[in-house]
């Protein structure tokens, strides 16, 4: 089984309360995070999202087998962080991690979608049992639309954009772009290869799932589930979730209730880069909210 690496556990483990009575994992994963925060926090309950059935399937196993028998303590959510107000239903959280990235596992499973490695149907759904795949977006969507993407997301510039856009759309009049090598032929006759085939992968992820309408979601909902002097720490690997989450965080320590508990993100340090490369875009901000 792939075990992903939780990013930053020491830093996140720093700034838990051992008191805390109510944890939230807003992205479970294989667990990693929730069985340490589960292990400090002894008297605490941990509510657990992914919207990956899998995903929790297999945390779900692994914490049930741990030696550290936590029994009702946990709570798994097959859903979208972005709910947590509906899910928690009145009930406020002592500590909510938000860890953004993609599990380790998604694109080790080449058949998921989501690496140019091997060739697969282009998926890249979370949940697959909803919601428009990839290969919808890159066959339905306007050149306007997929410019959009590739520039917003991939950072690409207008007509770079442009030009992808309007190859696909060519492209797929011809033969209908169904696996991920189709699309990455598609890339390479623009003259993209493996490092901006990734990028482009990853926009397309990000538009797949609507990472960033949830982010946007739960950074509008969450306060009202976060109880007194308590905090939100959210770990960001993109640089448009970096900006959303300052942004909000900002807006939030203006109104005089929430204050920063670092000025600066918490990054990873060389040697956890060393080990895990995936972490190393990592970006941890924590707000605290201020006793009311």
């Amino acid at each position: 089984m792939i075990i992903h690496t939780p990013v930053l556990r020491d830093e996140v483990c720093s700034f838990l309360d051992p008191k805390s009575k109510l944890i939230v994992d807003c992205t479970l994963g294989h667990g990693g995070h929730a069985m340490v925060l589960l292990s400090l926090a002894k008297n605490a309950r941990l509510v657990g999202f992914d919207v990956d059935q899998l995903m929790m399937d297999k945390a779900k196993l692994r914490i049930e087998s741990w030696e550290l028998k936590v029994g009702d303590r946990i709570e798994y959510i097959h859903g979208n962080y972005s709910d947590i107000k509906n899910v928690l239903n009145g009930r406020k959280a002592d500590f909510i991690l938000n860890d953004l990235w993609v599990n380790l596992e998604h694109f080790k499973a080449v058949e998921r979608g989501f690496s140019i490695r091997g060739d697969a149907p282009l998926d890249m759904r979370f949940d697959t049992s909803t919601g428009s795949t990839a290969a919808d977006i890159v066959n339905k969507y306007t050149i306007d639309q997929l410019k959009t993407v590739f520039e917003i997301y991939a950072d690409f510039s207008p007509s770079k954009a442009l030009e992808l856009a309007k190859h696909i759309v060519t492209t797929r009049k011809q033969k209908p772009i169904i696996t991920t090598q189709d699309f990455k032929v598609v890339l390479n006759d623009c003259g993209l290869w493996d490092k901006a085939c990734t990028v482009i992968f990853q926009s397309l992820r990000i538009e797949t799932n609507k990472e960033l309408e949830n982010l946007k979601m739960f950074l509008s909902e969450f306060p009202e589930t976060l109880n007194s002097a308590w905090r939100c720490l959210i770990i960001t690997y993109h640089s448009i979730e970096d900006r959303f989450v300052k942004q909000a965080f900002k807006d939030l320590v203006a109104t005089w209730n929430y204050k920063l508990v670092t000025k600066k993100p918490v990054m990873p340090n060389y040697k956890e880069v060393a080990i895990n490369r995936a972490a190393r875009s990592a970006k941890m901000r924590i707000l605290e909210k201020i006793n009311e």
